[in-house]
Formats: structure tokens, C-alpha cells, sequence
């Protein structure tokens, strides 16, 4: 029985948002699941948008019409949103840091807080109360959480935040040159006025808890949650294109890597290794899935004229969740060579596929692995070289289990307990 009747979700920067990967996708279904979870015990899960004044509600209307159009917040703010963070403002921002940060986070502060002010005009303002809950799902490194944050906790409510991963502290190098320094002022604040930290990972809760020791920084209660997934089985009607299923299906063995194109996937290391193995004349295909992003033109361009695209090569910028869905069953593995994650959706939602996976060393893809994950040392490009050798010419799914599925249902409640264990009042870390 969950003690609190009303719980305030933030969903602030999701709700910009087109897509539905990452932070933005574990968003949207754990609101869906808690607001269902809440609903059965008479209580209520209202989604809210940070404003420098407070947190504000989001319209019902207004989160129907993003849901049926997929327009993020309306036309005039996510036209305004899309500017803010598009690449001319980030050419300026990358002039700016050239300035000290005691000088550039005012200028930070000020955009930020007017971007995301006009985006929840319409909303009605949040008076919170004792026994109330706010949860900070959301990538809210994104705005000056913590302002509204500290305003509900005056008033009553319990501050509850979500930590995915400490990739801007630990893995700089992978993020757009502002992110290290609006994260790390973000962390410090939020850990400051909180009442609980719930991270995605035995990871993440390691590697916070190891930043706090480092650096003498006092902690809430934190612990750790498990992620949930699609339905293995969506009840759908679409399929995927037949040029999709034939380069996959048919012919030699295909190998899948799914995710945006980002850095720290490291899908550079990747389509170097797997040149390697086609040079050598080994007839072998690689799948690449994934959104393109600003950070990795170069590779974008890369594999766009690629002389195996097509061939021994196919990059999809604009796959289906079917289609992607299809990829996990039926390719030979799904490789997975990320240099930092928080947690490691794709592995898992590959293993209750039954698909194999062969990923790189990091703590959380450890921490996941069951009978049919295949850990290579990170870097090693002779270690995964050997292992798609060996998973080429040896197809076991057949003998591995599926990994039992964990569903967004099953997250959000177990969120839920944890949430509730951490606000015990008898609660000691």
C-alpha cells in the first residue's frame, strides 16, 4: 500500500521530446505505470513541468494532443526549444565557454529558465503539502531544478530525484562541452535538497556513492531500481520492410548494434573491427540502428558512403520499434561496445528476445549479464573480433533461455517500493 496519496512527476523535458529512446522512452512508460499503479489505490500521479516559479501542471488536453500528433509542448515553444538547442546556439555556446564559468552560468540560468518558463505557460501553479511526493524522473540537468524543487520541499513535499548515470563527471569527453559543468551544478544542488536518490543501476549507485566520498559531498538515502522493457510479443499489425528482413535473414550471419549515434557508443571501434573481419574475406553483416545526432557526423558520413553499404553493411537512421524489435530476434548477436552506460537497455531487451549479446566490460552490462551475454575487455578489439568469429559459426540461441522478462509494470512498482523504503522515516543509509 503506498502511504503517499499524491505523487508529482516531473516530465519537463520529455515532453520536448519527439523520440521515444532513452531517458525520454523510461519516462513516458513509468509515468504510464505509476499513474495506472496510483490510480488503483484511489490516488493520483499528476505529471508537472519545472517553472522558475514552481512546478506547474501540465494540461491534460495538452498531453493528449502531444501524444496524437508526437508534437512536443506545442508549436511556437518547441520551435522556440529546437532553437535554443539547435546548432547555432550551440556554436555560440562553445565561443562562450571561453569565459569562466562563474560568468557563463548566469547566461545558462537565464536561457534556460525562459525556454522552459515558456513552454508550461498555460500550466496551473502546484501548492504542495505535507505527504506529498514530487519525483524527478526527468533529465532535469536540463533547467534549474532545483529552484522549484526547493519550493516544494518548503512546502511540504518529499524530493525524490532519478540518477541515470555520472557519465558528464566520469566520461566528459562524450558530452556537448556545456553538460559537465550545468550537470555537476546540478548534482551538487539536487543532492542538496533531496530527500532520496534512487539510481538505475547497482552502477550508478557505486559510482555516486564513490563521487560523495571523493568529493565530501553529504548524501540522502539512495538505492538502486531496475529498468523496465517492451513486451517481448506487442500485439501489432505492422511489419518491417522486406529489405530489412532480407539483409538480416538471409545470407550470411547478421550482427545488430542499436542505439543513437552517439560518442560513447562506439560505433566507430565497432565498424573498424568489422572491417577488419572483412578484410580477412570472412562473410559476415552488421545492422546498425540508431538516431543521428550532431556529435557524430563524421561517422554518420562515414557510413553513409561506405563502400559495404548495402552490401555487408546496413545503417538505419529511421527504423521502426517493429523493426528494431525484429533485429534483437533475428540477428546472430546483438554487439554492444558502449564505453559508459547507466544501466543497458538494448541488452536486456535483447535477452528476453532470446537473442545473445556481446558487450563490452562496463560495471552495469556486468551487472546484467545472464548465461547468454558475452563480455569482452573494453577496447579489446581483438576480444570481440574473436567473439563474432566464434558467433558466427556457431549459432547457440537455441541452447540459452530467454532472460525472464521485467516489465515497465514491474519497474514502476518496484520503483515504488523503493521509493517508499528510502522516505521511511527509520531509514539509514
Amino acid at each position: 500500500m503506498i502511504s503517499f496519496d499524491r505523487l508529482f512527476f516531473d516530465i519537463t523535458y520529455t515532453r520536448t521530446q519527439a523520440g521515444t529512446s532513452g531517458i525520454t522512452r523510461t519516462v513516458r512508460n513509468l509515468l504510464l505505470q505509476s499513474q495506472r499503479l496510483m490510480a488503483t489505490q484511489g490516488k493520483s500521479c499528476t505529471p508537472v513541468a519545472f517553472h522558475r516559479t514552481g512546478f506547474r501542471a501540465v494540461p491534460t488536453e495538452s498531453i493528449a494532443k502531444e501524444e496524437k500528433t508526437h508534437v512536443r509542448a506545442g508549436a511556437t515553444s518547441t520551435k522556440a526549444f529546437k532553437w535554443a538547442t539547435g546548432r547555432f546556439v550551440r556554436s555560440v555556446i562553445l565561443v562562450l565557454l571561453r569565459l569562466p564559468w562563474f560568468v557563463l552560468q548566469p547566461l545558462w540560468a537565464i536561457s534556460s529558465s525562459w525556454t522552459f518558463d515558456s513552454l508550461i505557460a498555460d500550466g496551473k501553479k502546484i501548492t504542495f503539502k505535507p505527504g506529498d511526493v514530487l519525483f524527478m524522473c526527468d533529465a532535469s540537468w536540463n533547467y534549474q531544478a532545483w529552484t522549484a524543487a526547493r519550493l516544494a520541499r518548503e512546502q511540504g513535499a518529499k524530493v525524490v530525484f532519478v540518477l541515470y548515470d555520472l557519465m558528464p563527471l566520469t566520461h566528459p569527453q562524450f558530452c556537448f562541452a556545456l553538460v559537465p559543468y550545468i550537470f555537476k551544478q546540478w548534482l551538487v544542488q539536487m543532492l542538496g535538497c533531496s530527500d532520496a536518490v534512487l539510481c538505475i543501476s547497482k552502477a550508478t549507485e557505486k559510482g555516486l556513492r564513490d563521487y560523495a566520498r571523493e568529493k565530501g559531498v553529504g548524501l540522502p538515502p539512495v538505492g538502486n531500481f531496475h529498468l523496465g522493457s517492451d513486451a517481448v510479443s506487442p500485439n501489432r499489425t505492422e511489419t518491417a520492410r522486406v529489405s530489412v528482413e532480407k539483409f538480416m535473414t538471409q545470407g550470411p550471419p547478421c550482427f545488430a548494434a542499436i542505439g543513437s549515434f552517439e560518442p560513447k557508443k562506439n560505433y566507430e571501434f565497432l565498424l573498424d573491427t568489422f572491417e577488419g573481419i572483412w578484410s580477412r574475406g570472412a562473410e559476415i553483416r552488421l545492422v546498425i540502428i540508431g538516431r543521428e545526432t550532431a556529435e557524430s557526423r563524421e561517422l554518420i558520413e562515414r557510413v553513409r558512403k561506405h563502400p559495404e553499404q548495402g552490401k555487408r553493411l546496413m545503417v538505419m537512421f529511421d527504423a521502426t520499434d517493429v523493426e528494431v524489435a525484429f533485429a534483437y530476434a533475428s540477428c546472430r548477436a546483438l554487439v554492444f561496445p558502449s564505453l559508459a552506460e547507466g544501466f543497458g537497455l538494448p541488452l536486456v531487451e535483447a535477452r528476453a528476445r532470446g537473442g545473445i549479446v556481446i558487450a563490452s566490460s562496463l560495471p552495469a552490462f556486468v551487472e546484467l549479464a545472464d548465461s547468454g551475454v558475452f563480455i569482452y575487455p573494453e577496447g579489446s578489439r581483438s576480444a570481440l573480433e574473436a567473439l563474432i568469429i566464434e558467433h558466427s559459426e556457431n549459432d547457440i540461441r537455441a541452447q540459452v533461455p530467454p532472460m525472464i522478462p521485467f516489465s515497465w509494470e514491474d519497474s514502476a512498482a518496484h520503483c515504488m517500493r523503493l521509493l517508499e523504503k528510502l522516505l521511511m522515516p527509520e531509514h539509514t543509509l
